[in-house]
C-alpha cells in the first residue's frame, strides 16, 4: 500500500450444506505446536488445565468488529463535500483512516474528517503532527529514529500531550496511527518508546500501525516493541493485495492466491498469542493501472465477500477497505523523484459516484454488523481448514475448500466460522461435529444434525457463523 489513506472494514455471513462427498472428505491431523509460541501465562496454564485448545485462545475478545476504510479523498483531486460525506456515510462503516496533508478555508483534511466523524458516529485515528509542529514531528516520525538520545522520551511525551489538547473532546478520536511500513529492525526500539509513552499519556485509547508482517525484518521483536500491556489493546493492520491483473476468476489458479494471501493471516494471528493485541486485515477493493497496464484488477464481491471471511477465521477484529476514492497518484521516491503515475478504481469513482463495489461492500457490512454483536464476547482459539484439519473440540470432518475459524469464551471452543472458499459457486456442504446440535449463531436458525453431520448452506466467497452446543471437550 502506497502512502494514500486507510478505509474500514467488510464481511458477510453467509452459507452452503450438503453430505459428505468421498473426494472431499478429509480425516483430522493432530495439531502441531508452532516453534517459539509463547511461554504461557499464569491464566493460561489454568485455562490449558481445563481444556488443551485453552491455550491456543486470544487474550482479548474480538470486540466489535472494525469496519473502515483507507479514505484518501479524491486522490490528486481532494474531495469531501456534504454529498460525498452523505454517500460515505451511507456504506455502512463505523471507522475510515487517512486524509492527505491538504489545508482548505484554514481546516486541514484530518479536521474535517474527524468532525464528520464527530457527527457520524464514526472514529478515525490521528496521524499528522499537533498543531504548531513541523511536518517530521509526527509519532510516525519519531518511531522511525534509529538513534533515540537523551532527550527522545521528553520530546515524544510532549508532542502526545500537544495532540490530546488539540483534539480534546472528539468523540470520533480513535487512537494514534503510529506506523506505516516501518520494516526495518533499526526503528524497533522507538517504536516501543513512543508506544511506551502513549500507554502513560493515554492508555484509554489504541496505537495502530500498518504493514505486511511477513516483511518485517524480526517479527517477533516489531511484535514485543508493539504489543505492550496497558489499557486498550494496539491494533496491528495487515496489508497484503493478490488480486493481480492475471490472476483467474475460479479454479487452481485463484486458490493458489487466496493460499498465498491466508498464508499472511496465519503469520499475524500466532505472533498475537499471549500478547495484549488485536489485528485488522486490508482488504483489496481498488483495481490499479500502471504504465497501461492492468496491475491489480478489482475482485468480484464474492472475492471480497472471501478476503473478508479468511481474515475474521483467523482471529481479525477489523476489516479495512482499500481504497474508497478513485484517483490519480504520482508515485515518488524517497528522494522525491517521479518514478510513476497510479491510476486507482476503488468504492466511488473520480466524480465520487458509488460502483459496483461500493454496493457489495455496503450489502456485505449489513450482514458484518449483525455478526458483530454475536463475536465480539468471542476469543479466538485457532483456525483448521480442509487441506489439513487439524485436532479441535468442535468438527471431525468437512467437505473440501473450506477454512474454519475456533471460537470460544477463552476456556472452551464453542463456535464455528465457516468459509466457502469457492468464490464461483453457492454450496451446500457437510461437516461432521462433535456436538449434539449446531445453530446459526446470528439468526438463531436450529440446524439438524443426523449422524453426527450437518448440511449447511454458504453462498459463493460466503461465511456463516455456528454454534455447535454439547461438544464433549468444547462446550
Amino acid at each position: 500500500m502506497t502512502r494514500c489513506g486507510p478505509w474500514m472494514l467488510v464481511a458477510v455471513l453467509i452459507g452452503a450444506g450438503c453430505g459428505l462427498r468421498g473426494s472431499d472428505r478429509v480425516e483430522i491431523a493432530p495439531e502441531a505446536v508452532a516453534p517459539g509460541a509463547e511461554p504461557l501465562g499464569k491464566m493460561a496454564l489454568e485455562q490449558a488445565s481445563t481444556d488443551p485448545s485453552a491455550r491456543n485462545a486470544s487474550r482479548v475478545p474480538v470486540g466489535e468488529l472494525v469496519l473502515g476504510t483507507w479514505l484518501p479523498a479524491g486522490l490528486d483531486r481532494y474531495r469531501f463535500s456534504a454529498e460525498d460525506q452523505r454517500i460515505l456515510a451511507e456504506l455502512g462503516l463505523n471507522q475510515i483512516e487517512w486524509l492527505q496533508r491538504i489545508v482548505r478555508g484554514g481546516e486541514t483534511a484530518e479536521a474535517r474528517a474527524m468532525a464528520f466523524c464527530n457527527a457520524r458516529g464514526l472514529q478515525m485515528p490521528i496521524f499528522y503532527e499537533p498543531r504548531g509542529y513541523s511536518p517530521y514531528d509526527k509519532l510516525q516520525n519519531w518511531a522511525q529514529r534509529s538513534l533515540l538520545g537523551e532527550g527522545f522520551a521528553d520530546s515524544v511525551a510532549q508532542r502526545i500531550r500537544a495532540l490530546k489538547t488539540q483534539w480534546d473532546g472528539a468523540a470520533g478520536l480513535q487512537g494514534y496511527l503510529v506506523g506505516h511500513e516501518d520494516y526495518d529492525r533499526k526503528y524497533y526500539a522507538a517504536l516501543k518508546g513512543v508506544v511506551a509513552a502513549l500507554g502513560r499519556l493515554d492508555s484509554s485509547r489504541p496505537a495502530l500501525t500498518v504493514g505486511r508482517i511477513d516483511h518485517y525484518e524480526d517479527r517477533a521483536a516489531f511484535a514485543a516493541a508493539f504489543f505492550q500491556e496497558r489499557g486498550q489493546a494496539n491494533i496491528f493492520q495487515h496489508e497484503h493485495y493478490v488480486f493481480r491483473g492475471k490472476v483467474p476468476i475460479r479454479g487452481a489458479g485463484l486458490q493458489l492466491k487466496l493460499s498465498f494471501l491466508l498464508s499472511g493471516y496465519d503469520a499475524v494471528a500466532p505472533l498475537l498469542k499471549g500478547r495484549w493485541g488485536r489485528w485488522h486485515a486490508i482488504v483489496q477493493v481498488q483495481s490499479e493501472v500502471r504504465e497501461g497496464k492492468v496491475y491489480y484488477r478489482k475482485p468480484t464481491a464474492a472475492e471480497i465477500s472471501l478476503q473478508v471471511g479468511l481474515a475474521l477465521s483467523r482471529g481479525a477484529a477489523g476489516i479495512v477497505y482499500f481504497m474508497y476514492s478513485s484517483g490519480v497518484e504520482k508515485y515518488r521516491s524517497d528522494a522525491g523523484e517521479w518514478v510513476q503515475t497510479r491510476y486507482y478504481e476503488g468504492l466511488v469513482d473520480s466524480a465520487g459516484v458509488p460502483t459496483a463495489s461500493y454496493a457489495a461492500v455496503q450489502r456485505l457490512n449489513g450482514r458484518l454488523r449483525a455478526l458483530s454483536p454475536v463475536l465480539e464476547s468471542l476469543y479466538f482459539h485457532g483456525a483448521t481448514g480442509t487441506a489439513k484439519l487439524r485436532e479441535n473440540a468442535l468438527l471431525s470432518r468437512a467437505d473440501g475448500d473450506l477454512e474454519f475459524g475456533l471460537f470460544g469464551d477463552g476456556m472452551r471452543q464453542t463456535h464455528l466460522l465457516v468459509v466457502n472458499r469457492r468464490t464461483w459457486e453457492r454450496r451446500t456442504v457437510a461437516l461432521e461435529v462433535k456436538g449434539a446440535g449446531v445453530r446459526d449463531a446470528v439468526t438463531g436458525e436450529v440446524m439438524a444434525v443426523e449422524d453426527g453431520a450437518v448440511a449447511v448452506e454458504l453462498t459463493a466467497g460466503g461465511f456463516r457463523l455456528l454454534a455447535v452446543m454439547g461438544a464433549a471437550d468444547g462446550g
